[in-house]
């Protein structure tokens, strides 16, 4: 399989981890990434005061990987949610499509996006994935967080069920890692309010991790830089705001295939992840069979929360 790979900035910056464990991956499952010539952001930030110039830059991307002729793999929600806008807006909205194409000087024939989560779960598959896999993560109690932009809006998110998706869940248990009910999965992290409202920020994922530790997880997975600079980069900020320890590791849903394939700790880059996975690679083979799993009334209560 071979597609067009736009990283997006954050990969190549504060989620350089996201990035390798990506590569690493694909590599082992025998995808080839081409990544696009000249690449730009793909206006995550331009869009909060203009939203043309964020759909411009978005679709100069796609121009970009038009020209390669592949499929478009994107493993940031944010940039996949982006481009695909920008891609929707350059069929359906002429004026636009009309600016941008002078603009750019060429004609924009289209280009299937996906996010990198659909490419392993649906074109790939959850059971030919696992023929990868080298050992089983039993061992770890992991939750699956979406996130906002994952699979919303479902006109252009269309791989998953935006109000009850799946895909992370079952990429979690091909793993032979255990796979925890979690319903705030597609709630909001609260990285759009981290620089203005920091306060609030923090409330709404403190909340996502009282609930994964309630639920007796011992990591969450994500696939999303923007949900893991917040839940794992900002955990000691949110710590000390909060008055609490939480020590809850934070991986990509592709470290942990990798851990399953059996690739190298620093193939991963599971050294820049901000909160140490060793003690939860290192729980991997050693559940207890009869452990006692998290109290019904518990977790109810946490669900009542949780639906406030």
């Amino acid at each position: 399989m071979k597609l067009a790979y736009y990283p997006g900035c954050t990969l190549h910056g504060t989620a350089r981890e996201y990035d390798a464990s990506t590569k690493a991956i694909c590599k082992a499952a025998g995808i080839e990434l081409t990544e696009i010539d000249d690449w730009n952001c793909c206006g995550a930030l331009e869009a909060i005061f203009d939203k043309e110039l964020s759909m411009g830059l978005s679709a100069r991307n796609n121009f970009k990987a038009q020209k390669t002729g592949l499929d478009l793999v994107i493993p940031c929600s944010i940039c996949s949610h982006n481009l695909s806008r920008a891609d929707k807006a350059m069929k359906t909205d002429s004026g636009f499509r009309e600016k941008i194409e002078k603009a750019l000087g060429e004609k924009y024939t289209g280009v299937n996006i996906k996010h990198l989560l659909d490419v392993v779960v649906n074109d790939m598959g959850t059971e030919t994935i696992a023929t990868k896999f080298k050992k089983s993560l039993n061992g770890i109690k992991a939750v699956p967080y979406y996130g906002c932009l994952l699979i919303r809006p479902s006109e252009i998110c269309k791989f998953d069920n935006p109000e009850n998706p799946t895909s992370l869940d079952d990429i979690i248990k091909a793993t032979g890692a255990e796979c925890l009910p979690f319903i705030q999965k597609t709630k909001c992290c609260g990285g759009n309010l981290l620089m203005s409202k920091q306060d609030y920020a923090f409330i709404l994922t403190k909340k996502l991790f009282d609930e994964a530790k309630a639920r007796g997880a011992n990591c969450i997975v994500v696939a999303c830089p923007m949900c893991h600079m917040l839940l794992d980069g900002q955990q000691g900020m949110i710590e000390k705001a909060h008055n609490t320890v939480i020590d809850m590791p934070v991986l990509y849903f592709t470290q942990l295939i990798g851990l399953a394939m059996g690739l190298g700790e620093k193939e991963l880059e599971l050294d820049k992840n901000m909160v140490s996975a060793s003690k939860l690679i290192a729980s991997i083979g050693k559940e207890k069979p009869a452990e006692k799993k998290v109290e019904a009334k518990i977790a109810t209560a946490v669900e009542a929360e949780a639906a406030q």
